[in-house]
């Protein structure tokens, strides 16, 4: 044997540990993966809707892709156009502020459906408006008033006196005519607004309705009032339409690009907190009912929403919210929903029900035992809701938003069990939700006072809860603003008071069984009322750790193994290419032992 052949077959065998170190790589990473993706791709589905949600959705359909393999195709648009197409069963699910019950949209579903609160926000009023000095002002005051004014073109110039009796640490360093952006497309921050302002501000916004012959005079819509071609309402009462003040853009994305323009000084919009914060705008300090002006930060969102009356469907009452006498509670706030299929003999084992289309509306009411939706995709959509209500709602407070408090966290668990395929959770604990109300990373302020009809009366199926005298209001209805506030507050109180309430209640068939799973008689109905949640409703786990620094949490062996498979795809190929190299370097012959 050569001594150069002896050289090769020694260079070929210091190789072979880095080939079988490559292929013990690949291999290992396989074995971390195996069982651990799931064996079939998650089926694609379609969502739309809600601008005022969009930027927490697009946040969690992105992370849940990741962690997953969820494929969800997530398009913003509007409210009213996620329950159009959702109503048309174009989508699998819809992202919307506004109930159908509002009867603002064309079509209604013709399955079961249900709402599953997603987040909670505040509607901000972000404005591009330099000082004097040229200096972005930063500390501007607003009220329910002014605002109807500057949006319903009553007030032009940002020195108007009713601006500057709120500013008046702006003396001097406001001027300038005000180009009010509102929303051309049917939205749910058209309707919050217009809701909030009736409430608030009912008989000015009320007359311009009728001026502009615009929706329906005294009821929020999700369209905002715009002289109509026939109407030619007084110049002196609304000077900024004859000026050409107000500017419609469609979408919040449009509306926040507008007023985040170098061009577009004096201009202010309604949108989510989310939107000025990603455009690095102020938004106004907006007086609540205590007389302090207030930012719509996360914790000034929640405090606001402890006085929020949820139905039994859980859509909203917000009229005591807009009244809320603490003082950094921020009066413009709201949940958001996504709306989806429900299955009524599933809902049924719960002692709850699906919703109903509102009676004397076109399609008709889903009332069958059945649902169409796709065992499959119900899965896939409960791990998402699941992933949403919990892990999802860790950094909503520095996006914008304000977390679901763990009274609805538990509800969006129940709704999961509602869907055909999806597993509901167990119940909500610290140990597996990582939401900062739910772990005690953020202390919480209190909850909204959900009211659940199980038994008898109207109700059920999505319709008001009889516990107000006065009826439904806020986002979930049109009553009046003393009917509604009383009625918020009768359903705080639970029970009838009467000496014979266990006779009441043994009438109404609240058993044993039920008083010990959390049901009581609220004005002759058995109701599940779930109670304020505090700092300490759920022991904080220390043990609690992230997907990224606990080795034992079955997301560390994704996230290793992904990065073994890469670092195996990274080292192998050279190592190959190099072993052949050396084969072929070994079969040529050796050169001539005299040349």
């Amino acid at each position: 044997m050569s001594m150069a052949s002896s050289v090769r077959r020694r260079a070929r065998r210091a190789h072979r540990p880095g080939a079988v170190v490559g292929a013990f790589v690949v291999l290992v990473a396989a074995v971390q993966l195996w069982g651990v993706v799931p064996a079939g791709a998650s089926p694609s589905m379609q969502s739309t809707g809600s601008s005022f949600a969009s930027v927490a959705i697009q946040q969690w359909v992105g992370q849940s892709s990741t962690l997953y393999g969820l494929n969800i195709n997530w398009q913003v648009s509007s409210s009213v156009i996620g329950l159009n197409n959702f109503g048309q069963n174009q989508i699998d699910f819809a992202a919307s502020d506004i109930p159908y019950s509002a009867e603002q949209s064309t079509y209604y579903p013709s399955q079961p459906y249900q709402y599953l609160p997603d987040v909670a926000g505040g509607l901000a009023l972000m404005y591009n408006l330099p000082g004097k000095d040229g200096q972005q002002i930063t500390n501007l005051n607003l009220n329910a008033h002014v605002i109807d004014e500057i949006f319903l073109g009553e007030i032009t110039d940002w020195n108007s006196p009713a601006i500057v009796a709120l500013n008046p640490q702006l003396a001097g360093d406001l001027g300038g005519p005000i180009h009010p952006v509102y929303r051309t497309d049917a939205s749910g921050e058209n309707y919050l607004l217009s809701d909030y302002l009736l409430h608030e501000d009912g008989g000015d916004f009320t007359a311009a309705q009728n001026a502009f012959q615009s929706g329906n005079p005294g009821q929020p819509s999700a369209s905002w009032p715009v002289p109509a071609s026939s109407a030619h309402p007084s110049t002196s009462t609304y000077p900024g339409w004859a000026a050409g003040n107000p500017v419609g853009q469609s979408g919040s994305d449009n509306a926040a690009n507008y007023v985040s323009a170098l061009a577009s000084v004096g201009s202010i919009t309604y949108v989510e907190t989310a939107y000025a914060k990603e455009h690095n705008l102020p938004v106004a300090n907006l007086a609540n009912q205590s007389g302090a002006f207030v930012q719509p930060t996360s914790l000034n969102v929640a405090t606001a929403l402890e006085d929020a009356l949820l139905h039994p469907d859980l859509t909203q009452d917000l009229t005591n919210v807009y009244s809320n006498t603490q003082p950094n509670a921020y009066p413009l706030s709201a949940y958001s929903y996504i709306v989806a299929p429900c299955t009524p003999t599933l809902a049924g084992t719960q002692h709850s029900s699906c919703a109903a289309n509102p009676a004397g509306v076109p399609g008709s009411n889903p009332t069958g035992p059945t649902s169409p939706f796709p065992p499959e995709k119900g899965q896939a959509l409960g791990q998402f809701v699941d992933f949403l209500a919990c892990a999802g709602q860790e950094k909503m407070a520095s996006l914008g938003y304000s977390p679901l408090p763990p009274v609805l966290v538990q509800e969006d668990f129940y709704a999961i069990g509602r869907m055909n395929g999806g597993q509901e959770p167990p119940p909500v604990s610290a140990a597996d939700c990582k939401n900062p109300y739910v772990d005690g990373e953020t202390l919480l302020p209190g909850s909204p006072t959900v009211v659940g009809v199980i038994i008898g009366g109207a109700g059920t199926g999505g319709s008001p809860t009889t516990t107000a005298a006065g009826g439904a209001g806020g986002s979930g209805g049109s009553g009046t603003k003393s009917g509604t506030k009383s009625g918020s507050g009768s359903s705080r109180s639970g029970g009838s008071g009467s000496s014979s309430l266990a006779a009441q209640e043994a009438a109404a068939g609240l058993t044993p069984q039920l008083a010990a799973e959390g049901y009581t008689l609220v004005n002759g109905q058995i109701v599940r009322k779930l109670g304020v949640g505090g700092p300490n409703q759920f022991e904080r786990a220390d043990a609690l750790v992230s997907a990224t620094d606990a080795v034992g949490n079955p997301r560390f062996a994704v996230y290793a193994g992904w990065a073994l498979l890469v670092l195996g795809l990274i080292l192998l190929p050279p190592l190959i290419a190099m072993r052949i190299s050396r084969r072929r370097q070994a079969a040529a012959p050796d050169p001539p032992t005299g040349a």
